[in-house]
């Protein structure tokens, strides 16, 4: 493993970050514990760009439980079983091990035909996850409103001045700026402390699960392909095997079209990158996104920038953390 000795005073209170190829050791596995919650009501039979919702989700769904590496992993679903009833909500998959290929099959057999309980699904997996003792977090995917006559906002806020630890991250899917389930959705998020994000076709839906999926672990657990509001940046004054490294990194100037995914991209094909980061157009006076890429050596800080900044590690490397 690279050796990282602090040389300058002022980073002394600083992580310091850098990556290597050694694999995750036991102590580093990810303790947390995740509920994804899957809208499958009747509405999720509606259209977006010429396939169904659900088709959509199920795309979506399979991706982020393919590369979860956000500890153990529950699935529910609600809306699936019954038209009318405002108790059709069902664990799927309790919380423990994810089962990727058991968990796609499960919401590949989905048939949405009913209503849309959501703060009664939130607080049965707020319940569910209270009984882990571990960080729990839910994920909620929905595409409209509470039709069960409850308020979801109402619910955080609830669960939260009851001391229940937990955060809702949420999935806002084909919903309307303004609307009342965006506001619902919205509040219900930021009341539990979580992230609320809007996806407006399969893309973005895809893109807005591994948002979620990165912060439900931590920006700092393990490695992290994708961690929105970040970036990796060289530590000055740091030494490498005793060679003060800052050569590792280049930036390449992307096109207005090309996102934070062709980055991500760029560095999987390179042997030499292990680390990436997207900065958006805007940044630092630049009419242009611009993606930096970090090699093996580098000693790097992950640094908290605008959400629109999106950082990554590279699958198989790992961040190692020093506080010294």
């Amino acid at each position: 493993m690279p050796y990282v000795r602090t040389t300058a005073a002022g980073l002394l209170t600083a992580v310091t970050l850098i990556v290597s190829t050694v694999s995750l050791t036991g102590s580093q596995q990810d303790t947390s514990s995740t509920m994804l919650v899957l809208d499958a009501s009747g509405s999720m039979w509606a259209q977006v760009g010429g396939r169904t919702k659900i088709a959509i989700a199920r795309d979506a769904v399979d991706t982020m439980v393919s590369t979860w590496r956000g500890g153990d992993l529950g699935l529910m679903a609600y809306g699936h079983n019954r038209k009318g009833d405002c108790n059709d909500i069902e664990v799927l998959h309790p919380i423990g091990r994810a089962d990727a290929a058991a968990m796609r099959r499960t919401v590949g057999g989905l048939n949405p035909r009913g209503m849309t309980p959501i703060s009664a699904s939130v607080r049965q997996a707020a319940n569910l996850l209270r009984l882990s003792e571990r960080k729990a977090t839910v994920i909620l995917i929905s595409d409209g409103e509470e039709t069960c006559g409850a308020d979801p906002c109402a619910v955080g806020k609830e669960l939260e001045a009851i001391g229940v630890d937990f955060t809702a991250h949420v999935v806002g899917f084909d919903i309307a700026r303004g609307s009342r389930a965006r506001q619902q959705l919205e509040c219900l998020a930021a009341s539990t402390g979580g992230r609320y994000l809007d996806a407006r076709d399969a893309r973005e839906l895809s893109e807005a699960l591994a948002d979620v999926a990165a912060a439900s672990s931590g920006p700092l657990t393990g490695a992290q392909e994708w961690l929105p509001g970040y970036s990796l940046g060289w530590v000055a004054g740091t030494v490498v095997d005793g060679v003060e490294d800052n050569h590792a990194t280049r930036s390449v100037a992307f096109s207005v079209e090309q996102t934070a995914r062709d980055c991500q991209t760029l560095c999987n094909g390179e042997a030499g990158c292990a680390g990436w980061h997207y900065e958006p157009t805007g940044s630092y006076f630049i009419d242009h996104p611009r993606c930096f890429l970090k090699g093996y050596t580098a000693p790097l800080r992950l640094e908290k920038q605008d959400d629109n900044w999106i950082a990554g590690v590279k699958p198989g490397a790992r961040i190692v953390m020093e506080q010294p």
